[in-house]
């Protein structure tokens, strides 16, 4: 039996007698195209997720910080040393002395605390341009006494640009608290009251110049580093050095590498932009990896429709394949046709589902606004982050999705195929 004669039985073997094709090959191909659709879009809008995560926690947070680990002011002369070594480094874009910590701020009334980070002037424009696309309201323009935060922070003080803020470091907190104690553990009653008197904050009047979006900025604040020596009390010191870098995916490299050289002083830590969202983007890794799981099933659900497919025409065509078998065709002829079968169903199916993920992901917003306007909710909000869907498609995800549907159609088939091809001739026209 020639290969045009097997061609020609697995395309017959496909089709109804009354009609172009099967129902049950219908359902088949349909079964690997949702599979397919399934697997290509939801790793493409998962990439995306994690892609634009990642993008954002690059986007506000200084890649890499250099600081004093028992948290004392660094002295100039050591940030001098240091960044004479850091700036010539591979991969270094910027470094600068930065003052920094959590601070108070206070607008009639109202109080809330983040961390604030002192920019030298020469290099915070570079670091604030960054932080520019993340803009509500105001400028990013830093002046000395003049504050960048975000709107999560501004809201809880009711604070607007060019509002006058009392600004105060974290640790006036402490130590006002500190005497509070003290003064509680006095026997004296007047000698009591005249301790409470001496307690005061001592706050620092600042202006809002504006504000950044939180969502996409981080729960952060900027200053010029005159003005954040000023609230921390630090006179010339610094808090440490920031660094910004060329790749920030390859930070732990580089931080690996500055140990090595010794560039990191002794008794400094160095703190990455990833310390704080290495365990988020496992968790879309998680996430990712338990939807492959669940979707891989639908893979296998599909591939059984195919083997259903598979055993429903052998068994349909047993007097038949008895025929071929009493004409002299081989049990590999046999098992050739309907492989050659399962094949064209796994093409179909898998180039339907390629073309199916294409119109999913190029309409996904559409799709998305639909559902919501027929669920009654709000299809996207401007303001939001991420208020599209994003999508990133991995042409070697899809490549190797397309190649493993058709070999796990193929290798679905097998099975059956094996099976019909020992049919006994003489059983077959029988029965």
């Amino acid at each position: 039996m020639s290969v045009s004669a097997v061609s020609f039985l697995a395309r017959r073997y496909l089709r109804a007698k009354r009609s172009f094709v099967s129902v049950i090959t219908v359902i088949s191909v349909l079964g690997v195209a949702v599979g397919v659709l399934m697997m290509i879009v939801v790793n493409a809008v998962m990439q995306g997720f994690e892609g634009e995560f990642r993008k954002a926690l690059i986007g506000y947070q200084p890649h890499l910080i250099l600081k004093p680990a028992d948290g004392k002011p660094a002295e100039p002369s050591v940030v001098d040393a240091t960044l004479a070594k850091l700036r010539p480094q591979a991969g270094i874009q910027t470094a600068m002395g930065f003052a920094g910590g959590m601070f108070f701020l206070e607008h009639e009334g109202n109080q809330s605390a983040t961390e604030l980070y002192g920019l030298p002037a020469d290099s915070a424009p570079s670091y604030m341009a960054k932080m520019a696309k993340h803009r509500l309201d105001g400028t990013m323009d830093l002046s000395d006494g003049g504050i960048v935060t975000g709107d999560y922070t501004a809201a809880e003080i009711d604070g607007r640009p060019g509002n006058r803020l009392a600004v105060y470091a974290s640790s006036n907190v402490t130590t006002a608290v500190n005497r509070f104690r003290e003064a509680s553990d006095i026997s004296d009653e007047k000698k009591r009251h005249e301790a409470y008197k001496l307690i005061k904050l001592k706050p620092i009047e600042a202006k809002l110049l504006g504000y950044t979006r939180s969502e996409s900025a981080g729960h952060y604040a900027d200053t010029t580093l005159a003005t954040a020596r000023q609230i921390f009390g630090l006179g010339e010191k610094f808090t440490g050095i920031m660094a910004e870098t060329t790749n920030p995916n390859d930070i732990k490299a580089l931080k690996k590498r500055l140990e090595e050289q010794n560039i990191i002083p002794a008794g400094w830590k160095a703190v990455l932009w990833t310390d704080s969202g290495d365990a988020r983007l496992a968790a879309m890794s998680n996430e990712r990896f338990m939807m492959f799981f669940i979707i891989g099933i639908i893979g296998l659900v599909a591939a059984f429709a195919v083997m259903n497919t598979t055993i429903t025409v052998t068994t349909q065509k047993r007097r038949e394949i008895g025929v071929l078998t009493a004409l002299g065709a081989r049990q590999a002829q046999i098992v050739q046709i309907f492989v050659s079968q399962a094949a064209v169903v796994g093409v179909v199916g898998t180039l339907s589902g390629l073309g199916f993920s294409a119109l999913v992901l190029y309409y996904r917003n559409d799709i998305r606004g639909l559902i919501a306007q027929v669920s009654g909710g709000s299809a996207s909000d401007a303001d939001l982050f991420l208020s599209t869907i994003p999508a990133h498609i991995d042409p070697t995800f899809v490549a190797f999705t397309a190649i493993g549907s058709v070999l796990l159609c193929l290798a679905a088939a097998l099975p059956p195929a094996w099976l019909a091809s020992r049919v006994d001739p003489a059983v077959a026209l029988r029965d």
